[in-house]
């Protein structure tokens, strides 16, 4: 094979073989480098989900567990995602990027980063015109509107600050690919003219090379439902419609399954848990991503009970799992369902989530199971990567 002539630079401050959420990009630059590219991942030194700096240990063992350059900046520490704090680190963890890569990068190279931070997409948009390198944005967060702000003055604020980065540096990249549909009316908003192509999360088929072999729980308990929730109960994932429906009825257990006891929704949620002395719901912390495999695999419906719009890496580790889902609102994960039959949709109102759980039998859960597996190839990385890897060489 001969190797390609272009090298490709992936920044990705929150995400690298460090972290244990989310590798999207590790697993692309995984790909790339096998292909052939020469590639160097830019990454950063704290761990966005822990709220902690990686140990000189850590990123040395990092270095030499990946087939690629890995290169570990340092970056400011915060403590709550929505603060000056943290908007301040990404101003200088962007800023040092820019010029870290500004002697690097020439017309033949690639810079491929996610769609946040916004200041990370100016620096990108600078090094564009400035060094003549092509940008390929991955757009699977959409800031300001996926984040989930209930102070008013401080959306205000916020969506200011977004909207001055983003209306200067999206007209200057020139390659866009996206994971949700909808994701397309925000950059159509900052870029009227833009084109991408839809490439969503999918999943790592080396993660789950046995979810055939396994029973899901309807084939070991047939009188219990087994109903699973992979989510932080931040802002974002309203869950307690879903305990409240289930109040009162042991036909139905919930799991919930990433949540540490400081998001936002928290307290609420296990108030009333405690209040109503609940006992068919239950929420475990992280996991280790293969102990997440054997949850999914043994329940019978994964919840989707997302606010804001995307199709999340839960959707597709729910298919790679051969999971129904349950997708609660109006959004890109409601019309996923519905287009490929693979589950059901409901709005927020935990009656009309009553309603509907009493009107599944197994053998609807099992024909919706049927049709998760009818498209489970599709969503496969090694597949989507196949499309990646033609935008890049175009």
């Amino acid at each position: 094979m001969n190797r390609p002539r272009k090298k490709i630079f992936v920044v990705a401050p929150t995400e690298s073989v460090l972290t244990k959420r989310g590798n999207r990009h590790p697993a692309l630059a995984l790909f790339l480098a096998t292909y052939g590219y020469e590639l160097e991942y830019v990454s950063s030194d704290f761990y966005h989900a822990e709220k902690r700096h990686f140990s000189a240990e850590e990123i040395s063992r990092a270095k030499l567990d990946v087939p690629y350059s890995l290169v570990i900046l340092h970056c400011l520490g915060y403590t709550k995602n929505i603060s000056s704090r943290r908007v301040v680190s990404n101003i200088l963890f962007s800023a040092k990027v820019f010029f870290y890569l500004w002697s690097r990068l020439n017309r033949k190279a690639i810079l491929l980063l996610p769609s946040r931070p916004v200041e990370m997409i100016f620096a990108a948009a600078m090094l564009r015109l400035t060094r003549g390198t092509s940008v390929a944005l991955d757009i699977q967060d959409i800031w300001p509107d996926m984040l989930i702000v209930k102070n008013r003055l401080k959306k205000l604020a916020f969506t200011i600050y977004c909207n001055m980065y983003l209306y200067s540096s999206l007209r200057s990249i020139d390659k866009f690919f996206h994971v949700a549909p909808s994701f397309v009316e925000w950059l159509h908003r900052y870029a009227p003219k833009a084109r991408s192509i839809f490439i969503p999360l999918g999943f790592d088929e080396e993660r789950w090379p046995i979810v055939a072999s396994k029973q899901h729980a309807s084939a070991k308990t047939p009188s219990r439902i087994s109903l699973v929730c992979v989510a932080q109960l931040t802002f974002q994932f309203d869950v307690l419609p879903i305990v409240k429906a289930i109040l009162n009825n042991e036909l139905f257990m919930l799991t919930i399954i990433g949540e540490d006891g400081k998001s936002e929704r928290y307290p609420e949620v296990i108030n009333f848990i405690k209040e109503k002395a609940m006992k068919n719901v239950r929420i475990i912390g992280h996991v280790d991503r293969m102990v997440l495999v054997d949850h999914l695999v043994s329940a019978d419906i994964g919840i989707v009970p997302m606010i804001s719009t995307s199709l999340p890496n839960k959707v597709f580790d729910y298919i790679a799992s051969n999971l129904p889902i349950l997708a609660l609102g109006q959004n890109d994960i409601s019309d996923f369902v519905r287009q490929y039959d693979i589950g059901w949709c409901t709005s927020f109102d935990h009656k009309e989530i009553r309603s509907l759980l009493r009107t599944l039998t197994r053998g609807q859960i099992l024909e919706k199971r049927k049709n998760v597996q009818k498209i489970r190839p599709n969503f496969s990385r090694d597949r989507l990567h196949q499309q990646l890897l033609k935008l890049i060489e175009s």
